[in-house]
């Protein structure tokens, strides 16, 4: 559901306004870069191609996943364009683990 910045606002608690409305007399920044990531994060998923095939992704295609993997300190990110691909992906990650084991 998407919300309007009315809506937003009156749902914020008082001490949320406040530091709103400090942030913006000191010209915003805390704000802007807010917002900037949130545009950033925005474009950067709907850039999205399929480790597999290459082929780009539509962000507002349901059938499409996303795989996320590896330690918690260095998370690695993988989309995919449909279920096969998510399985080759998976397929060929499970033959190199063990291939590595073996070393």
């Amino acid at each position: 559901m998407k919300k309007k910045l009315r809506e937003i606002v009156d749902n914020l608690e008082h001490e949320d306004l406040i530091k709103l409305q400090k942030d913006l007399e000191e010209e915003g920044m805390h704000i802007k870069k807010l917002i900037s990531d949130k545009i950033k994060q925005l474009e950067d998923s709907e850039k999205a191609v399929c480790a597999v095939c290459g082929n780009p992704i539509n962000p507002y295609y349901t059938e499409h996943y996303t795989l996320i993997f590896g330690p918690r300190d260095f998370r690695k990110k993988a989309s995919f364009c449909a279920l096969d691909c998510l399985e080759y992906f998976l397929k060929n990650l499970k033959q190199e683990k063990t291939i590595n084991t073996r070393d």
